[in-house]
């Protein structure tokens, strides 16, 4: 099969070079990595209904890492048409690529309601009780910071980001020196480094804290901060794609609101449906981005 253009339109031929079958596809993205089994369990029926929505057929992969999505919606051949990622590479991807956001989701479909948080973790062991330079910083013994990686928005830019907003910290620099930085690749990393006392603090976002509750336990862990509105996960598509079907797949998105994809493929569980959203809802990135004295972000 030869790949073309737009739409990712398959030519299959004969073997005497005559055309025989012309399919038009459309292929979607999963950039999301963690709790990759739940959502894989939630994708089969959501992809059939998404097929018939359209009227054609959708080819679903996951890329390796935050760089192979961005290369896989450049890409000349085979290229993402829409893919499902979070804020922060997605606002990377679209200074390299021509991509627009489609839909989020929020609480009873409210943009009001929309967006996650950081939640600084830490044990009640620690004498670390609240969100200030006195607790935070401990000059003789720097805390160990657990997170996931340097381009999560929710683990890693928002929470430096906040701490500089605070005078917490001077920069992104001052970070390494205050904390010893433990990027552990993970959201379940992060939990067991703090609770397996390899970490002080350790943070992630509101969203992976309800997936991860059966970890918590009243006497383990306290939350001592929640950050600064953080913009959600998101679809994309690519801004050259037919007015026509970026209707077609906005419609489906807003009218779909299944609650078994919604548990487990997004781990909602309080009503949240699918939104409108637009390039205005990320602008706040690229301010986060200056604070932290940032052109770019590191990518796996």
């Amino acid at each position: 099969m030869f790949t073309l253009g737009l739409l990712g339109t398959g030519l299959f031929l004969t073997g005497c070079g005559k055309e025989e079958v012309k399919e038009k596809k459309l292929v979607i993205a999963f950039g999301i990595d963690e709790d990759l089994e739940s959502k894989v369990v939630a994708k089969d029926k959501f992809l059939k209904d998404l097929e018939n929505a359209v009227g054609m057929k959708v080819e679903w992969f996951e890329p390796s890492s935050d760089m192979a999505l961005t290369e896989s919606l450049k890409a000349k051949k085979n290229r993402t048409d829409v893919a499902y990622t979070g804020a922060m590479p997605y606002f990377m991807a679209a200074t390299k690529s021509q991509i627009e956001p489609l839909v989020s989701f929020a609480k009873d479909g409210k943009l009001e309601n929309w967006g996650k948080f950081s939640y600084f973790l830490t044990r009640p062991d620690t004498n670390i009780n609240e969100f200030s330079e006195k607790d935070l910083i401990n000059p003789k013994s720097p805390y160990t910071f657990a997170y996931t990686k340097q381009s999560s928005g929710s683990t890693y830019l928002w929470p430096v980001n906040d701490l500089i907003t605070s005078g917490i910290i001077k920069d992104s620099n001052d970070f390494t020196i205050k904390f010893k930085p433990y990027e552990t690749g993970s959201t379940t990393n992060t939990v067991r480094a703090l609770l397996d006392k390899d970490a002080d603090i350790g943070v992630i976002s509101s969203n992976s804290y309800v997936k991860n509750r059966k970890f918590f336990t009243e006497d383990n862990h306290k939350i001592i901060y929640k950050s600064s509105v953080i913009p959600d996960n998101l679809w994309l598509v690519q801004e050259s794609m037919p007015q026509d079907l970026k209707e077609k797949l906005q419609n489906f998105f807003l009218n779909y609101n299944d609650k078994f994809f919604m548990e487990n493929f997004y781990g909602k569980k309080n009503g949240e449906q699918h939104i409108k959203v637009t390039k205005e809802n990320f602008k706040i990135i690229g301010q986060v981005m200056k604070n932290l004295n940032l052109t770019e972000i590191k990518e796996d």
